[in-house]
């Protein structure tokens, strides 16, 4: 495929195109495709041009089944009732991966249930829940994105609404990372309203709270704006599927190939 000398952003998304097909969709974009692009791109490549898919983890299952059972308790469901759909959904998920930390994050599943329905308790009681895993889109540079928020609320009082993105880890959030932010930026542009960042966090020593919120959404899109242009610059020099496994080189020692899952398919494209 030629590739014609294109200008001006209304012209970017062609480059895109040329790799959006039936089988594999490249668009629209979301948040985890510039993460990848942005820091791991040969996971990019791998999943949105080779349209490979892996397995999750279960430290990923874990908090899918807890934010479900915490938006069921937020609805209505009995806490028991709740927390019995959160175990099950996570079994069944973790039944297909072969993750050796399983075990450990089965065992997370109550007390960041707990702390997640206490935090909202202390927090929400003056707050209608308005969405759950609501569908957001707008565009970047032209190109068409799509995600979905955890948590619609409006205030009761003020009647602002605002959105929570939940977040569960066994480690105290020291400031909102990059990733975070530019996913807050993506959210807070598709929205127009406030975005908090609730971590639950729990660990041996216990579980705690911790609410975040960014200062500046304008700063981190600046950077998902860049990594759409540089997106963009990349797709433009390459016009094959050879092409692509031809301009990036794997690092073998990356903590990303240890999934037998991803060594198999890096093998496949790579032959190494």
């Amino acid at each position: 495929m030629a590739v014609t000398h294109l200008k001006g952003r209304n012209k970017l998304i062609e480059h895109f195109k040329k790799f959006d097909t039936d089988k594999k969709k490249l668009l629209p974009l979301s948040f985890s495709h510039l993460n990848e692009f942005a820091f791991n791109r040969e996971r990019w490549a791998l999943r949105r041009i080779f349209g490979y898919e892996f397995p999750t983890s279960a430290s990923a299952e874990r908090g899918t089944a807890v934010e479900t059972a915490l938006n069921m308790i937020m609805t209505g469901s009995d806490y028991e009732v709740a927390k019995a759909k959160m175990i099950s959904d996570f079994e069944v998920k973790v039944s297909t991966i072969n993750d050796p930390k399983t075990e450990e994050e089965r065992e997370y599943l109550e007390p960041l249930l707990k702390i997640g329905v206490d935090s909202f308790h202390k927090h929400a009681l003056n707050w209608n829940l308005l969405n759950y895993q609501k569908k957001v889109e707008l565009t970047i540079k032209d190109i068409p994105f799509v995600g979905y928020t955890d948590f619609h609320f409006e205030d009761k009082t003020t009647k602002e609404d605002f959105y929570i993105d939940l977040k569960t880890s066994k480690r105290k959030p020291f400031g909102i990372s990059t990733s975070h932010a530019m996913q807050q930026s993506i959210y807070q542009r598709a929205t127009n309203a406030n975005q908090k960042l609730w971590y639950l966090i729990t660990r041996k020593s216990g579980s705690d709270f911790y609410q975040l919120q960014l200062d500046d959404y304008q700063t981190p899109m600046k950077m998902c704006e860049h990594i759409v242009t540089v997106m963009g610059n990349y797709l433009s020099k390459v016009d094959s599927l050879d092409d692509v496994k031809n301009s990036l080189i794997p690092n073998p020692d990356d903590w990303f190939w240890k999934d037998e899952h991803v060594l198999k398919a890096r093998k496949e494209v790579w032959g190494y």
